[in-house]
C-alpha cells in the first residue's frame, strides 16, 4: 500500500526510515596497522593479508612471540588502549640475516651470590647467580633466563664463558636491540658486551602497501595510523610516501576518489648532537613527504620502532575522541629515557631546530619520556612555515576527519540520484523536489559541515568558511550539469604548544599608595 499526495481513502499510516537530517561531523574511527615480519615457522600465516589482533598475546600466538609483529603490536596496544589493531604480516626478505651480539663473562672469579640486572631492548631479565659460580655457569644461567622469557626479541646460547644473542627477527631490526647491564654486578662478576649487529634484508614495502588496495581502492579498509619495523630505510619511506601521495597534490591516498590518507611515524635513538644532525639530513631529503615522520628519544635503550608503535597508539587513542588535541606531554610508558649526556632534546633551541627541520623531539620529565611536537618530514621551501598544514601529525588527523566527513555527507542517500536544477523552489512536484538540488543546497550542507567542524575545534572559525562560500565560484555546476564543483576554505585551529608569560615586579611600596 502506498499513501501519496493523490490518495483519497481514509487511512492511518505509520512507518520508519533511517535518514540523516543534517550534516554533523563525526570522528573518523581510528585503526592502527602494523606491518612487520613474523616467525617463519608459523606456516598458517597468510602473508600480506591484514588481520585484526585482540591483544599482544594474540599477536604472539599468531605471529611468534618476540618477533617484530608481536613486539610492535604490544606497544601499539600500550598506547592505543582499545583502538583496533591489525597486522599485515610480511615474509622476511630473501637472504635476510639475523643480528647477533654477545656477553663474555671471562675473568669472573670469587663470585658472590646476587642478581645480574640484564636488559634486552630495555626489557628486564633478572638472572640469579649462586655464590662461587664460574664464568661458564654464569653464561649458562643468563642463556636460560633469556630462553625462559618467550616475549624477548632474541634467543640465547651459552658456549663456555660467552652468551651469544641472536635476533628472532632477521634484518636491521635486530641491530637496534640493545643489551645492557644495569645496577651493580654481583661481586666478582666481570662482563664484556658486544652490541647487536650485522642484520640485513628488508622486505619490500611497496608490495605490502599494494596489497592494501590500489587505484580507487587504495587503503580500502581505511587504516589511519601505520607503523612498521624498518626504521629509516629509504626504500621503505619512499614507498610509504608514494602510496600516501607526496607533495601538495591530490595523488595517492589524497586522490579525490580515494581520500583515505594515513600517517606513519618511525623511531630513532641515536645519541647526542650527531643524532639530531643525522635526522636533519634524512628530513632534508624528504621535504615533500607528508606521511612519514620520526620520533627521537636519543640514547634510549628501547627499540626505536617500538617507541614509534607506542606513539602511534597514543595518537590514535587521543584522536578517537579529540582530533584537535595535540600530543605534547603524552607519556611514553616504560620507554627508556637514556643518559642525560646523550639528550640533545634537553635544549629548547635543539628541539626548536628539530621541529623546524621535520624531526619530532621528546623530553624527559621526572624520569618519564614524553612526546613533544609530532611532525612529518613535510616542509617544502615554497611553503611558509606558518601555512604548512601537513607538517603536523595532529593536522593530518584533522585532514583525515575533514575528508571522511565530506565524503560521508555527500555519499548519504540525500545526495544519491539527484537532479540538478537552477532553483529547487521552482520544483513544485513534492516527489521530484525530494531529489532536486541546486547550488544553495550544496552550500547549505557545506555551511552545516563548517559549523560542525567549528564545534569540534577542528577549524579556527566557521565564519571565515561561510564568507568564502558566499563568494562567486565557491560552488559551481559542472559543464554538462552532471555535478557540482565545490571549494571549502578552512583555517585549522591552532596547535597550542607555547605559553610565554612575563612576570613584571617592583619592590617599591609607593605603587600601592597611588
Amino acid at each position: 500500500m502506498t499513501l501519496n499526495a493523490s490518495s483519497l481513502a481514509a487511512a492511518v499510516g505509520a512507518s520508519v526510515k533511517n535518514v540523516q537530517f543534517q550534516s554533523e561531523a563525526l570522528n573518523l574511527p581510528r585503526k592502527i596497522l602494523v606491518l612487520g615480519t613474523y616467525d617463519p615457522a608459523k606456516t598458517g600465516v597468510v602473508p600480506l593479508e591484514p588481520i585484526q589482533v585482540l591483544s599482544a598475546e594474540d599477536a604472539g600466538n599468531q605471529f611468534g612471540f618476540g618477533f617484530m609483529a608481536h613486539r610492535l603490536v604490544e606497544q601499539a596496544f600500550i598506547g592505543g588502549q582499545g583502538v583496533p589493531v591489525y597486522v599485515q604480516p610480511q615474509e622476511e626478505a630473501g637472504g635476510a640475516a639475523a643480528s647477533t651480539g654477545e656477553i663474555d663473562f671471562v675473568g669472573s672469579t670469587g663470585v658472590a651470590a646476587g642478581t645480574i640486572a640484564l636488559r634486552i631492548a630495555h626489557l628486564p631479565v633478572p638472572v640469579n647467580i649462586l655464590a662461587a659460580a664460574t664464568a661458564d655457569e654464569i653464561a649458562t644461567a643468563v642463556a636460560a633466563a633469556i630462553t625462559a622469557d618467550k616475549t624477548l626479541p632474541v634467543t640465547a646460547a651459552a658456549l663456555t664463558t660467552v652468551v651469544t644473542f641472536t635476533s628472532k627477527t632477521k634484518g636491521p631490526w635486530g641491530d637496534d636491540i640493545s643489551i645492557k647491564l644495569t645496577g651493580v654486578l654481583p661481586a666478582g662478576v666481570v662482563a664484556s658486551i658486544t652490541g647487536m649487529s650485522s642484520g640485513s634484508g628488508v622486505p619490500t614495502m611497496a608490495t605490502a602497501l599494494d596489497a592494501l588496495g590500489t587505484g580507487d581502492d587504495a587503503n580500502e579498509d581505511y587504516y589511519t595510523d601505520v607503523v612498521h619495523g624498518y626504521g629509516q630505510d629509504a626504500t621503505t619511506l619512499d614507498a610509504i610516501s608514494t602510496y600516501v601521495g607526496a607533495g601538495n597534490e591530490a595523488t595517492g591516498l589524497y586522490g579525490k576518489t580515494v581520500a583515505r590518507p594515513f600517517r606513519s611515524p618511525s623511531g630513532d635513538v641515536v645519541a647526542g648532537s650527531s643524532g639530531l644532525s643525522a635526522l636533519v639530513v634524512i628530513s632534508d631529503g624528504r621535504k615533500l613527504d607528508r606521511a612519514n615522520g620520526v620520533i627521537s628519544v636519543p640514547g634510549s635503550a628501547s627499540h626505536p620502532s617500538e617507541i614509534a608503535a607506542q606513539a602511534a597508539g597514543h595518537m590514535a587513542r587521543i584522536n578517537m575522541d579529540r582530533v584537535a588535541q595535540h600530543y605534547v606531554g603524552i607519556p611514553l610508558i616504560e620507554v627508556d629515557p637514556g643518559a642525560k649526556a646523550d639528550r640533545w632534546t634537553s635544549q629548547y633551541d635543539n628541539r626548536d631546530t628539530a621541529v623546524k627541520s621535520g624531526v619530532s623531539p621528546t623530553r624527559v620529565q621526572n624520569g618519564v619520556v614524553v612526546l613533544q611536537n609530532v611532525v612529518t618530514f613535510y616542509r617544502p621551501d615554497s611553503v611558509p612555515v606558518a601555512s604548512n598544514g601537513y607538517r603536523s601529525m595532529r593536522n593530518v588527523g584533522i585532514i583525515q576527519n575533514l575528508l571522511f566527513n565530506i565524503r560521508l555527507n555527500f555519499e548519504q542517500e540525500k545526495w544519491q540520484g539527484i537532479a540538478i536544477v537552477a532553483d529547487t523552489l521552482r520544483v513544485t512536484n513534492v516527489t521530484d523536489r525530494q531529489k532536486a538540488r541546486d547550488i544553495d543546497a550544496v552550500k547549505d550542507d557545506l555551511v552545516a559541515l563548517a559549523l560542525s567542524f567549528e564545534s569540534h575545534a577542528w577549524i579556527y572559525e566557521a565564519a571565515f568558511t561561510i564568507n568564502k562560500l558566499k563568494e562567486p565560484g565557491a560552488v559551481t555546476i559542472r559543464a554538462g550539469a552532471n555535478g557540482f564543483d565545490n571549494i571549502l576554505s578552512v583555517i585549522f585551529s591552532g596547535e597550542g604548544g607555547i605559553l610565554d608569560t612575563v612576570v613584571e615586579f617592583d619592590t617599591s611600596l609607593a605603587v600601592l599608595l597611588n
